[in-house]
């Protein structure tokens, strides 16, 4: 009996091996996924065929994920906002070599005045296609002229259409808006945000340093929701019910979008916290239905309606709860009420003392502050007071204040 070579069953081996591997693959390529699909993804599974992605695919996929498909859309409707300022500025016709006599002699050459531009670069972001844009009311309050820019360069002259520096928040408008301008999607003011969700703000920090207008992305994630923060200015102003994120901002991200990860705008980037200047991670945004407030009102009253109640209050201390015989410290007393105010309407009057409204103790003035910051026109205030030891009950409907154009 001979023997086969030995070649000859390595090559049956080789062959054997390769016709296994080849049905594995088979199988492992065929075999169905399970997809869940639908709002009742957990109760019901639906299978179906699902091709696998080759190498190429998967890599292009992981590269351009949620937070690069949600750049893309926003950011070409980010600009670069340069207010200028014009300032006059006085100076002597000195002749060179007489420096010495114009120093101990002032008013020897005759002056001339003198037109200095001081611009300042802040953020925006364009919310509609006649040329609305959101910013901050910081980056435009002191501004004689401003001009836009554009992602593609192009730069228009725009206008201050409303400021409400409550929440630091401005619309401007361009003055002759382009028909291809683009425009950013506003987010549902009643979609509920996430702590921990991606949070992406958009921007153009230290814009007068770069040579173009492309605007600058960083990326984090909110951190914290309704943040209230207290004298964050030279005037003590309180920011209430802010978003805070520790996407980078940096000077000059002011004005600009924070997005989430479906592209849609959240919040309009305001102020960081900071000891150097630069971002540390602290960075607030004020929600995008306060904007989205006041384009409604711009859009069918032509301003920002701004609401007043009518009256001067005072916190409780122990000494005026003694002379009034109040039963705790809590609560404020009327000081003064405007004639003819939705205050004085509701029948209020001086020395009043107001315990709670809509149902919350007014324990200390930041509960007050809370319950009219974003109070509207029309907004309706139920309020328990005490009046000579005797408690009351009654309704303040605020009204336009009528000193917002004085």
């Amino acid at each position: 009996m001979r023997k086969a070579p030995v070649w000859t069953g390595i090559v049956i081996g080789v062959l054997f091996g390769l016709l296994l591997g080849a049905a594995y693959v088979i199988g492992w390529r065929s075999a169905p996924r399970a997809v869940a699909t639908g709002v009742g993804a957990r109760d019901t599974i639906v299978v179906r065929e699902v091709a696998e992605p080759g190498l190429s695919e998967t890599s292009g996929f992981g590269r351009r994920n949620a937070i690069v498909r949600a750049t893309e859309r926003v950011s070409p409707a980010v600009v670069s906002i340069n207010a200028i300022q014009h300032r006059t500025v006085t100076r002597s016709l000195v002749p060179r070599g007489w420096e010495y006599f114009e120093r101990f002699y002032p008013g020897m050459f005759p002056q001339r005045a003198f037109r200095q531009d001081v611009a300042s670069m802040g953020s925006g972001v364009v919310v509609s296609d006649d040329g609305f844009i959101l910013t901050n009311v910081h980056v435009v309050e002191s501004a004689d002229e401003l001009v836009v820019a554009l992602n593609d360069g192009r730069q228009y002259s725009a206008r201050v259409l409303e400021k409400v520096p409550t929440w630091d928040l401005a619309l401007i408008q361009l003055v002759e808006p382009p028909a291809d301008l683009p425009v950013a999607t506003l987010a549902d003011p009643g979609d509920d945000l996430y702590i921990g969700e991606w949070a992406i703000a958009i921007g153009s920090p230290f814009g007068y340093l770069l040579a173009d207008t492309q605007p600058t992305v960083t990326i984090g994630v909110i951190s914290a929701l309704n943040r209230d923060i207290k004298n964050t200015n030279s005037e003590g102003q309180a920011f209430l019910g802010m978003i805070q994120t520790d996407a980078a901002i940096n000077p000059g991200n002011s004005g600009g979008p924070l997005v989430n990860s479906r592209g849609e705008v959240i919040g309009i980037n305001t102020f960081i916290f900071t000891e150097s200047g630069g971002s540390i991670g602290l960075g607030f945004a004020v929600p995008i239905a306060r904007a989205q407030w006041i384009i409604r009102e711009v859009r069918d009253f032509g301003y920002f309606r701004r609401a007043y109640v009518g009256f001067g209050i005072v916190e409780v201390n122990e000494l005026i709860a003694q002379s009034l015989n109040l039963p705790s410290t809590d609560g404020f007393v009327v000081r003064d009420v405007i004639s003819g105010s939705p205050a004085a309407k509701a029948g209020l009057q001086p020395y009043d003392v107001i315990i709670s409204i809509n149902g919350v103790a007014l324990n200390d003035a930041d509960t007050f502050n809370r319950l009219v910051y974003e109070a509207k026109v029309g907004t309706q205030l139920e309020f328990m007071a005490y009046r000579e030891g005797k408690e009351f009950a009654g309704t303040i409907v605020l009204e336009e204040d009528p000193r917002r154009r004085e």
